[in-house]
Order: C-alpha cells, then sequence, then structure tokens
C-alpha cells in the first residue's frame, strides 16, 4: 500500500519549507518528497506502508498536526484543509497485489 499526500506550498513560502524539510531528514524517512514540474509548489508525498492501519495512524497524525507536522501548516494553500491524503492499494489482474475491482475482474 502507498500513502500519497498532496499538498500546495505558496510561493512566499516555498523557501521556508524546503529549510525546514532539510533540517528534519528523519521525518521524511522512507518518504518520496517529489516537486510538480509542471506547477511549482505543488507538493507529493508517497510513502509505502503496511497496511490500512498504519495507514490510517499515519494519516490521522498528518490531520491533527502532531509530532511537529504542525509546523508546515502556515506554508500549505488552505492551511491543514489544503493537506490532501489518500490510501493505495495494489490492484489485481495483472498488476501486482490481490485486491480486486469490478474493472479488472
Amino acid at each position: 500500500m502507498i500513502l500519497f499526500v498532496e499538498y500546495v506550498v505558496e510561493e512566499r513560502h516555498r523557501s521556508a519549507y524546503l529549510e525546514w524539510v532539510r533540517r528534519e531528514p528523519e521525518r521524511w524517512r522512507g518518504t518520496e518528497l517529489m516537486e510538480s514540474t509542471s506547477q511549482p509548489g505543488v507538493m507529493v508525498e508517497l510513502r509505502r506502508v503496511a497496511d490500512a492501519e498504519e495507514a490510517a495512524r499515519i494519516e490521522k497524525e498528518r490531520r491533527e498536526g502532531r509530532s511537529g507536522w504542525q509546523a508546515m501548516e502556515p506554508w500549505i494553500k488552505g492551511g491543514r484543509e489544503g493537506l490532501r491524503i489518500w490510501t493505495f492499494a495494489p490492484v489485481a489482474g495483472g498488476f501486482s497485489g490481490t485486491r480486486q475491482t469490478e474493472a479488472y475482474s
């Protein structure tokens, strides 16, 4: 499973955000942090999680701003409400994983 987090860092806060990211490398362990090449400031985080419970725990931590995550809220367009988080599971039928959907059944 993958936990996908997406948000927009406003241009005026980009330097502060990137400085914070670089100061806290342990926070990003196991996370791929990327920025859109066509829409500067659109950030995505990809993190592999073991199961739905781990994904839910991390999502709750992020949404509640625990463990120091609240520091980034002023830099995100829309604040905490601008944080979008989804969990993706593999699709069966020629793809890795065991989960099936009607489209691939």
